[in-house]
């Protein structure tokens, strides 16, 4: 297997596609926030209100499903199309620029390699649970804190299935590594692309951002969660993999289970160690790199036009308003490096 099997066709490290694609890739996930957060405003019950977080002691997982299926529906929806749009029109129009294609080195390789890194990843995620279970390190989430307890009959199992371990690892690689990852990979090297990408995915959840064991534990198997999908990935041109660990840490076990999957990780560490251990190698050589460094001014000037948004009167207009016509001019000037 080559050392990265999604990479652009016509990859270079040009100035011009590494801008348009911060540019692009921060407006198109900007904006499908937006819609979520725009119809989470609106819809009824809200997801608090259905999880029984609202001062109402009474929860209804059904509405609890339908409420986080069309926030998912609005953010992913208008990330799809946008992502459609521009795809289009820079020549990124076929499924395998987004991951979407059968894995290099075959299946039984990748689901091989899906199930162990989703073991291996998944085993910090199970360790906190074990301890907020019976010794707590920190306070729950809103949401930890209202499925503690909850019967897990067939309605529990149906908001896991839209809220956790089915449709987020589907839509969320979809997103984050077949888009954001491909496109920021036409102008930065893989490591830098990979960095990046996981620094945003990790911290738009924000839930997880307080300065609290659990949650620093928490986010540090996030981080590392998000590396994996990244380097998986990236060996092998599909999605399928990243799917499938994301999926394995995703999946909601009792105290028990959480301690059937950590001795299932560690038997896989052993019985794999030669093989993990020389994919653990290659995926260092894709990061630790130079070029890897880049990732350093390109977050400095996301974080300077977040602060001018918030700090300057009418910020967000004048700071978006002008990413959209820059954006627009770079589109012109350089087409996709996937075409």
């Amino acid at each position: 297997m080559t050392e990265t099997a999604f990479t652009p066709p016509k990859h270079q490290r040009h100035w011009l596609l590494a801008i348009s694609g911060l540019l692009e890739t921060t407006l198109v996930v900007i904006v499908s926030i937006v819609a979520a957060v725009m119809v989470q405003q609106v819809w009824t019950p809200s997801l608090g209100e259905a999880l029984g977080l609202a001062g109402n002691a009474t929860q209804d997982f059904v509405a609890a499903s339908a409420a986080i299926g069309v926030q998912f529906a609005a953010q992913y929806g208008v990330m799809a199309a946008l992502i459609i749009v521009l795809g289009l029109a820079r020549g990124r129009n076929r499924l395998r620029h987004y991951a979407i294609a059968a894995p290099q080195g075959g299946w039984r390789r990748a689901i091989g390699s899906g199930v162990i890194a989703g073991l291996l990843v998944g085993v910090i995620p199970a360790l906190v649970f074990i301890l907020q279970d019976v010794a707590p390190i920190g306070e729950d989430t809103p949401i930890w804190a209202a499925l503690r307890g909850a019967r897990w009959d067939w309605t529990f199992w149906l908001f896991m299935a839209v809220g956790s371990f089915a449709v987020p690892p589907l839509v969320e690689e979809l997103a984050w590594r077949g888009y954001v990852l491909g496109r920021l990979g036409e102008g930065f090297a893989p490591g830098a692309a990979l960095v990046m990408t996981t620094l945003v995915f990790s911290a738009l959840h924000f839930q997880y951002l307080r300065p609290d064991a659990a949650m620093a534990l928490t986010l540090v198997g996030l981080v590392l969660a998000s590396l994996a999908f990244g380097f998986l990935t990236l060996r092998s041109g599909s999605l399928a993999p990243a799917i499938i660990a994301h999926a394995i840490i995703n999946f909601p076990l009792p105290t028990e289970g959480n301690v059937v999957k950590i001795a299932l990780a560690l038997i896989a560490l052993v019985a794999f160690r030669r093989s993990i251990g020389a994919e653990a190698r290659d995926w260092a050589r894709i990061i630790w790199r130079a070029s890897t460094l880049t990732v350093l001014p390109a977050v400095t000037l996301v974080a300077a036009a977040a602060y001018a948004a918030i700090k300057l009167p009418n910020g967000p207009y004048w700071i978006g308003g002008g990413a959209v016509l820059l954006l627009l001019m770079l589109l012109m000037l350089k087409r996709s490096a996937w075409r």
